[in-house]
């Protein structure tokens, strides 16, 4: 499994493919995964899901619809 760091960082790198700032993106992938670790406890979901979940919604944020 993926240490932290390297989830953290692979979500950041995402981000800032996005447009973000690498300030930006820290921040906002270490959000990411603060929440996605909630949702998962919430919806009987695994960590992987739920990251995968928010991601699409961000990438369809993103996008526009």
């Amino acid at each position: 499994m993926e240490s932290e760091q390297a989830q953290l960082d692979g979500v950041a790198a995402l981000f800032v493919n996005l447009g973000a700032s690498e300030t930006q993106a820290k921040v906002m992938a270490a959000q990411l995964l603060k929440r996605a670790g909630q949702i998962a406890a919430e919806r009987q979901l695994s960590e992987v899901e739920a990251v995968e979940l928010l991601l699409k919604q961000v990438i369809e944020a993103r996008q526009g619809g």
